[in-house]
């Protein structure tokens, strides 16, 4: 015979789906603001560069551009528990979870975009500064 749930456990069954899933959306507004800075900061500063405008932002911005990716892909690179700090596992390729996190979670053409916005940006500015000239 199957045992059937009390009430008060398919309550705290319910809880605890509930908090899964506002973490959840917690963690995704939060990677869907890293991505807007992210891309903000990287494309400014890219385009600081691309027309040579030698600022103190410009690197500022970068920085924070790498940042935000850091934050976008997940931090899965530092051990949360002690049991995942003595998995050699882990050690061996610490960056699987973030990858993991980052094609469940998050589209993969954001984290495309917030890598290369930068680079691009910057050469299409370099080469409107070099027609410019």
């Amino acid at each position: 015979m199957e045992k059937e749930l009390t009430s008060e456990e398919k309550q705290l069954i319910e809880r605890e789906f509930i908090a899964r899933q506002d973490e959840a959306f917690r963690r995704r507004r939060f990677a869907r603001r890293a991505f807007l800075v992210g891309i903000s900061c990287g494309i400014t500063g890219a385009l600081l560069r691309g027309f040579r405008l030698s600022t103190f932002a410009s690197p500022v911005l970068m920085i924070a551009w790498l940042v935000c990716v850091m934050i976008y892909v997940g931090s899965g690179v530092f051990p949360t528990t002690f049991r995942k700090d003595m998995d050699l596992r882990w050690h061996l390729n610490p960056w699987r979870e973030a990858l993991q996190n980052l094609s469940e979670s998050r589209t993969i053409a954001e984290a495309i975009a917030l890598l290369a916005a930068p680079k691009l940006t910057g050469m299409f500015a370099s080469f409107f500064y070099l027609a410019l000239k």
